[in-house]
């Protein structure tokens, strides 16, 4: 048999081939097993970026959630708590302006307000009512003496009232005697007030809740909610009130519960939030919702009680002044409860919102990273296969070429692949801003771009939270500059009103917040005279510090121009000045502040010091030769300034010797309270100024009283602006 036998030609043909089949495949494997290593390790890396950034998302998400919430929280259990105050506060001056009144019966007319009964009561508009049993045996003209000397009290209640416009409240006083006399403000100001038919026939103040809580705890009290006579759900702030013989009566400020409603709905955080407050007992007192765990009970539950251990736990929490943000079961969901106590009412304001709501959006994020990601990875196959079938197809080209465009392309290939991976692994570290450069025209660039596109949006988001940050900072900023600015315009004792041959004088003004409405203001009219002002505006912060500006600076105007009278070898009518300052204030005072002022002038050479009172607290004088200080009392106390156009003023004289000491003050001193709620008063306060040696100087009498202030009240926080001027007068032979 013939042997079949390859030419040279053939031979070289097949080593060739063979050569370039063995290449082929050398290559070709090295290159298969190195793209499928490349391609398994960035699914890999893929899948784990994903998981990294929902985690990240979704962590984050919570955390903010739960700042926001403590935030919301805190913010609204201070609101919350100085809405009770201020409502507590017009109380109590409502009982102390009631116990002057029965105190100094002599300086008060007596005043014939509306009975109900009478006539149509419209919303604001003070009445009497008089207990039913009273009325059968018959008004004797004592009992009618003390209704109509009562009834001065309209005046403030009035003022008072304003500040409660378009909500339901009701300010009063009731008296031991059985009469009341109230102003009630309804939702809607031009609506009439309805009597109902029990209210007639039973109604007598001394058997309401508001007025025995009042009188067995003898003090200011907030009652326990209950249904008020006109059938609605309310709470009072009770403070008792004395006359000369004992306890008088008691004056309310009472709030429905569908007012204080509001102070709880503002500001939801989501679908899904609750926002209620919570009583030292358990028991809701206000909600956001009618229905559930959280809905206000008719019959005071207890919700210590309830079975979820979760949420009973927070609960008795937030019963004892606590605060914090927790998960709890409510109702078979999962919520995220915040909450922050209201110390100086004993409540507690919490909000909650279902944790599904919370995360939700890290659920999104998640989702759509998945989705990113197996898109990845479905690119990535199908990159692989176009792959390997071009190297297999190249093979039927040319051996030669298809192992070096095999290389070529396996290089090409790769490399994207890891630029994409290495940026992707820099950017679940928290490298938001990177950005991946691929331009490959396929889908590893569309890649790629929804990778940067992912980045940006996490990073646009956290840009503004940092704004927000930033936002805040800004406005405290702005508060302590206008806390400059009030301070600025308030004058330097030094060197010119401080230690002077004639007089010595010094005086501080303490706000309560960043801004008040106390001031003081001194200057020279003259060479012989210097006018003195301490003014108390009503409210607190940028607003009446606002009021506080144009006050100052009116009085100042017409004093200045009243003092051209001196020219002429007259006085000026200190009075008439009070006046044109009170019409002028009057004039445009859209927001009913008004103020109290002290005005003087004192004559260096002769020590006559004239004087006009608007309402403020009396000053305290020493004479030398007396040794002790004394109230500065008139027997007409002239009206508050801003609130009347008719008001008429009267000016007053003291003669001062060599020696003798003025103290002025704002009712921020007598008024400054301790831990346990107890005011200075003006006993302590004249106390404390006879500890003065006859050598002081007035910046002693300041620092006298500011240590006897400060020792009394503790570690009480400030709750009045407080305002102090001390004078020494000095006489000399001639001024010049």
């Amino acid at each position: 048999m013939k042997r079949f036998k390859l030419n040279i030609r053939h031979r070289i043909l097949l080593l060739l081939l063979s050569t370039a089949f063995i290449s082929f495949f050398a290559f070709g494997g090295v290159s298969f097993f190195h793209m499928k290593d490349v391609y398994n390790k960035t699914i890999l890396t893929g899948e784990k970026m994903g998981e990294l950034i929902a985690m990240f998302t979704e962590n984050f998400a919570v955390k903010q959630a739960k700042k926001r919430l403590s935030a919301l929280a805190l913010e609204k259990s201070k609101r919350i708590e100085r809405g009770m105050y201020e409502i507590k506060n017009d109380a109590e001056t409502i009982a102390l302006q009631m116990q002057q009144i029965l105190t100094h019966p002599d300086k008060y007319k007596k005043i014939n307000l509306p009975d109900h009964n009478d006539k149509t009561i419209y919303s604001g508009e003070a009445y009497i009512h008089i207990a039913p049993e009273l009325v059968k045996k018959g008004i004797t003209n004592k009992l009618q003496d003390s209704i109509c000397l009562s009834s001065n009290i309209a005046d403030i209640l009035r003022i008072k009232a304003n500040f409660y416009k378009g909500h339901q409240t009701s300010l009063s006083i009731g008296s031991k005697e059985g009469f009341l006399v109230c102003i009630d403000t309804l939702l809607d100001e031009k609506e009439a007030v309805i009597f109902t038919k029990e209210f007639n026939e039973t109604y007598d103040p001394r058997k309401r809740p508001w007025y025995k809580t009042a009188e067995i705890a003898n003090k200011t009290v907030l009652t326990d909610y209950y249904l008020s006579a006109d059938g609605y759900l309310a709470l009072d702030w009770a403070s008792p009130y004395y006359d000369n013989e004992g306890f008088a009566g008691v004056a309310a400020v009472g709030a429905s519960l569908e007012a204080l409603y509001k102070q709880v709905t503002e500001d939801k955080v989501g679908n899904t939030n609750i926002n209620f407050t919570l009583s030292d007992k358990g028991e809701v007192i206000l909600s956001s919702t009618n229905k559930g765990t959280f809905a206000v009970s008719k019959d005071h539950k207890d919700l210590r009680k309830v079975q979820e251990p979760s949420l009973a736990k927070e609960i008795i929490n937030m019963a004892e002044g606590k605060s914090d943000v927790s998960l709890v079961t409510v109702d078979g969901k999962e919520y995220y409860l915040a909450y922050s106590p209201i110390p100086s009412i004993g409540w507690s304001y919490g909000t909650l919102i279902e944790r599904d709501e919370v995360i939700k959006p890290a659920n999104t994020a998640k989702e759509l990273i998945l989705t990113q990601s197996k898109k990845f990875s479905s690119t990535m196959q199908k990159l692989y296969i176009q792959q390997i079938k071009a190297i297999f197809l190249s093979l039927a080209l040319i051996v030669l070429l298809l192992i070096g465009v095999s290389l070529i392309s396996s290089k090409r290939f790769v490399k994207p692949i890891l630029v994409l991976t290495n940026g992707v692994k820099e950017i679940a570290k928290g490298n938001l801003v990177k950005n991946l450069d691929i331009k490959t025209g396929d889908e590893i660039e569309l890649l790629s771009d929804g990778v940067n596109n992912m980045a940006f949006e996490l990073n646009q988001y956290m840009t503004n939270l940092s704004k927000i940050t930033a936002e805040k900072e800004r406005i405290a900023t702005e508060l302590n500059v206008a806390k400059n600015i009030q301070a600025g315009m308030l004058p330097n004792v030094e060197p010119d009103f401080s230690n002077k041959n004639y007089f010595d004088l010094a005086a501080t003004m303490t706000p309560a917040k960043e801004v008040g409405g106390d001031f003081y203001d001194f200057y020279m009219l003259d060479d012989n005279h210097l006018a003195i002002t301490v003014a108390d505006v009503s409210g607190k912060g940028v607003g009446a510090a606002l009021f506080m500006v144009k006050s100052k600076t009116i009085i100042k105007n017409f004093a200045f121009i009243a003092s051209s009278a001196y020219s002429e070898r007259n006085k000026p009518d200190l009075a008439s000045v009070m006046e044109q300052a009170n019409l002028q204030l009057f004039e445009n005072n859209k927001e009913n502040m008004f103020v109290t002022v002290f005005f003087g002038v004192l004559d260096l050479s002769t020590g006559e010091f004239s004087y006009v009172n608007a309402g403020h607290n009396p000053p305290l004088v020493r004479h030398k030769k007396d040794g002790e200080f004394i109230y500065i009392r008139n027997e007409k106390k002239n009206r508050i300034i801003g609130v009347s156009k008719k008001s008429k003023y009267q000016e007053h004289h003291l003669n001062l010797a060599s020696g003798d000491m003025l103290f002025f003050y704002t009712d921020g001193v007598t008024e400054a309270m301790n831990e346990q709620r107890e005011l200075f008063n003006e006993n302590r306060l004249k106390s404390a100024l006879d500890l003065i040696k006859e050598d002081s100087c007035a910046n002693d009498i300041l620092s006298t009283v500011h240590e006897a202030v400060k020792q009394y009240v503790g570690n009480a926080e400030q709750s009045d602006d407080m305002t102090m001027l001390g004078l020494i007068y000095k006489k000399v032979e001639s001024i010049s």
